[in-house]
């Protein structure tokens, strides 16, 4: 029964990171891939996302995330806190994560400029053991389910806390960014039982961005403001490999956009197929964000995932750029 413990809780720890790419807005939340974002164009931003996962008809994965970003310009430096609540109603299992971002601003041209980061993470996690039956517990005669149990592994330890260090750059202009990341470079060990080392693998991460004027000349069939946002980004840990893919449409306040992920995980293909509306109002970004269940052969198998999100950016210096909408700025760093 131990041995089956140990293997349920690398099984959530597992599916929990890949849990962490399964989000629809990466091009909305992209320091949650690479934490240099948080420096991105100097903004000063808070944010919060809700997302639900369901696996079958009754089993989902909440997660709700907040982030906020601070700028110390005439510093050359910003700062990032985050934070992540995972929750799993079977078994029972609640996975917390925070990070402090640092990230240094260096331009490198005119319109172009660097920003590398370090980040420094604590996270814990606990499980509710009242999810859990051991086999003693279990009477044949009458069917019901006594209350305690003798089993050893009853006894485990039932949270487990650790120390978390990942490092990042972004390369950006007004046009594009490129961007690496490398998360977990301690390899932290997560397992609940110290007699047993579980850790963390090391995760890289590639993720690019495009943004293109469709009116530039101002012709009435769209808005003023129009743009297409395209992103890519790649994701690798252990034997499992992410990509997501989505382009976005902004018309003036209103954006809509799709998505996709193709994943590999121990040659199980995922592919999820995402939609997104948008609306910008003054210093307020809303948005609403599904990605759609995927059957491909009876082996091809994806989530449904529902999420909702709300930004605000309290820059003072942007205030008569704003109405602008294009993505990707250098505007703030002057």
């Amino acid at each position: 029964m131990k041995k089956f413990l140990i293997l349920l809780w690398i099984f959530f720890s597992a599916f929990v990171q890949a849990q962490e790419e399964y989000f629809v807005g990466q091009t909305r939340f992209i320091q949650k891939t690479n934490p240099s974002y948080f420096g991105f164009n100097s903004l000063n931003r808070v944010g919060v996302l809700y997302n639900t996962l369901k696996l079958g008809s009754n089993q989902t994965i909440d997660n709700k995330y907040f982030f906020g970003a601070l700028s110390f310009d005439e510093k050359n430096f910003s700062l990032g806190v985050d934070f992540n609540s995972f929750r799993i109603d079977r078994p029972g299992l609640i996975i917390n994560r925070g990070n402090l971002s640092y990230i240094y601003k260096v331009q490198l041209k005119n319109r172009l400029f660097f920003l590398p980061s370090i980040s420094l993470g604590l996270g814990s996690s606990q499980y509710n053991d009242q999810t859990i039956i051991f086999e003693d517990q279990l009477d044949q005669a009458t069917g019901f389910i006594n209350t305690q149990t003798i089993d050893p592994s009853g006894s485990m330890p039932k949270s487990s806390s650790y120390f978390d260090l990942s490092a990042s750059f972004i390369i950006h202009s007004d046009e594009y960014l490129v961007g690496v990341s490398l998360k977990h470079l301690n390899r932290p060990n997560v397992s609940y039982n110290q007699e047993v080392t579980q850790l963390k693998p090391i995760e890289y991460n590639l993720n690019g961005a495009y943004e293109f004027d469709i009116n530039p000349y101002d012709r009435g069939i769209f808005p003023k403001y129009s743009y297409i946002l395209t992103y890519g980004s790649a994701t690798f840990f252990n034997d499992s490999l992410y990509f997501y893919f989505s382009q976005e449409l902004q018309l003036g306040e209103f954006s809509v956009g799709i998505s996709q992920q193709v994943s590999n995980v121990k040659k199980f293909n995922l592919n999820n197929i995402g939609f997104s509306v948008g609306l910008s109002v003054e210093n307020f970004d809303f948005g609403i964000l599904y990605n759609f269940p995927v059957r491909v052969a009876s082996r091809v198998y994806s989530p449904s995932i529902f999420e909702l999100y709300l930004t605000f950016d309290f820059s003072k210096y942007r205030r008569n750029n704003r109405g602008l909408f294009k993505r990707i700025q250098i505007d703030n760093y002057y």
